[in-house]
Formats: C-alpha cells, sequence, structure tokens
C-alpha cells in the first residue's frame, strides 16, 4: 500500500537536524507516494526572538534540488505556519516572491504566552483550554492555510495520567469542524501522540468521531516528524484507527489542487 506524510520537519526547522535526502530514501524503501516537508514559519514576536527566521529561498531552492534527485516520490515544499490567525498577513507579505505549495496552520502559543506545544507537568485549567479552541475557532475563520494542525497538541504535551474532559468545549470543537468543512479546511491526523503518555493520535478518536458526524472527510496523516525514527513508526497505528472509523480516503494538497488516495477497510497488507 502507497502512502503519505504531510507534515515533517527538516534542518530549516530551529528544532530538528532531519536530512532530507535520509528522509526521502526511508519514505521510498517505506511505500511513501508523497511527503511533504513542511518546515516551522513563526512569526510572533516571542518565537522570532528565540528561534529567528527561517531562511526561505535557501529552503525552497534545496528542495526543488531534492525533488530532482527523488524524481520517484511526489516531494511538496511546505510550511507550518504558526499563530496564522496573528501572523498570516505578516506572513503573505514575507513570502510574497517564494509560492509554498502547502500550508499547515498550527497554534502552539496562546495569546496569553501559554505554549501548549511545551512538556506540562499539571492539567491544562479549562480556561486555558477554552482560549486553545476558541483561537483554533478563529484560526479557521481567518483561514489562508490548507490544513489544520494537530487538534488537541496540549494533550501530547503533558505529563499527567489522565486525558482531560473536553466535554465543556464540545460546542466549539463543533463549529471549529463546521467551518473547517464550509472551507474545505483539511484536518491532520497526527500520528506523535503514540510517542507520549497521551498514547494516542491528535485528533484523538472521540474527537474525531465528532468531525465525522458533522460530514467531515478531509483528512491527512502525519508524523510530525524531526527525527528519522520517528518517520513511519506509528503510521499503521494511526491508520487502523481512522478505518474503524470508517473513514475511506487520505488527501494532500499540492498547489491549490486536492488529491487522495483509498484506505481502504482493515487489511494485512505489508506498510
Amino acid at each position: 500500500m502507497t502512502k503519505i506524510d504531510t507534515h515533517i520537519h527538516g534542518k530549516y526547522s530551529s528544532d530538528s537536524i532531519l536530512d532530507y535526502r535520509q528522509l526521502c530514501q526511508k519514505a521510498i524503501k517505506k511505500n511513501y507516494q508523497v511527503i511533504a516537508f513542511t518546515e516551522h514559519y513563526d512569526l510572533i514576536d516571542t518565537e522570532l526572538m528565540e528561534y529567528g527566521l527561517l531562511p526561505s529561498k535557501r529552503y525552497f531552492k534545496e528542495l526543488d534540488i531534492v525533488k530532482k534527485e527523488f524524481p520517484e516520490l511526489e516531494i511538496i515544499a511546505g510550511l507550518e505556519i504558526g499563530e496564522p490567525h496573528i501572523v498570516m498577513d505578516f506572513a503573505k507579505r514575507l513570502l510574497k516572491d517564494m509560492q509554498p505549495e502547502y500550508i499547515i496552520g498550527s497554534l502552539h502559543v496562546l495569546k496569553t504566552g501559554k505554549n501548549v506545544s511545551m512538556r506540562m507537568y499539571s492539567p491544562l485549567p479549562e480556561k486555558a483550554v477554552r482560549q486553545y479552541y476558541e483561537e483554533n475557532l478563529e484560526m479557521v475563520q481567518k483561514g489562508g492555510f490548507d490544513t489544520l494542525g494537530h487538534l488537541g497538541i496540549y494533550k501530547r504535551s503533558m505529563e499527567c495520567p489522565d486525558p482531560p474532559d473536553e466535554s465543556h468545549v464540545y460546542h466549539i470543537i463543533d463549529e471549529i469542524f463546521r467551518e473547517m468543512i464550509k472551507k474545505d479546511i483539511c484536518l491532520e491526523i497526527n500520528s506523535s501522540g503514540f510517542k507520549t503518555r497521551f498514547n494516542n493520535h491528535i485528533p484523538d478518536p472521540k474527537i474525531l468521531s465528532r468531525y465525522q458526524k458533522l460530514g467531515g472527510e478531509l483528512i491527512t496523516i502525519c508524523s510530525d516528524s524531526h527525527d528519522l525514527e520517528l518517520f513511519d513508526k506509528f503510521y499503521k497505528k494511526t491508520l487502523d484507527s481512522l478505518r474503524d472509523l470508517k473513514f475511506h480516503a487520505l488527501y494532500w494538497r499540492n498547489r491549490g489542487s486536492w488529491n487522495s488516495i483509498n484506505i481502504g477497510g482493515r487489511a494485512d497488507e505489508k506498510l
């Protein structure tokens, strides 16, 4: 079975040293059809001060070379834009001479300054959980990106033993999904939660079932890899979960067009 991964960080992300060519070689070996490199593009003040600005021209130029070296792979040159509801207008001005083929919109830092992607040793307060989802709603309402990244990332960050009760924000989550469905914004299924105490993909099955009941079909699968080991590690686990939920296809977007592969039901095929 051919596979896709639409969220990978290489050496131009400040938190990764992943080599593009090594990743491509592994992707071919593991039967991937499509991979997207989505380097961090973080433009809020605190992130810029900490990590600096992505060297966009060098990044896109290098990926153009890598694409020619691996013609058997569809390699997408993408970006993960953090806090797009705050920075998207600025990002578009910076990128006016460059055209990323794919954009993930992600929320890491709340307007209060709380970074929900960093390790947490106590539960995120209900007020902060509400704000997290309200800001995701604001993000999809403003738009400007193809896929909503790792919805529920704070659950991956928690070192607490029990999963949070999100029933108090279900109405906000449903509104996020309605807006995404209306705008053809894809929902990312991020397998990196399996490497943490949360031990599930994000969004998790409970939240995904709400998306499905509202008519949501546009999903993509990704590892959010920052190192070679994580790539492909939880693919089958995530795929089986999506099949159990009766999703039938995975999607990816490249230069404005949606493409899909059928994932069928559970099978014993070698991935």
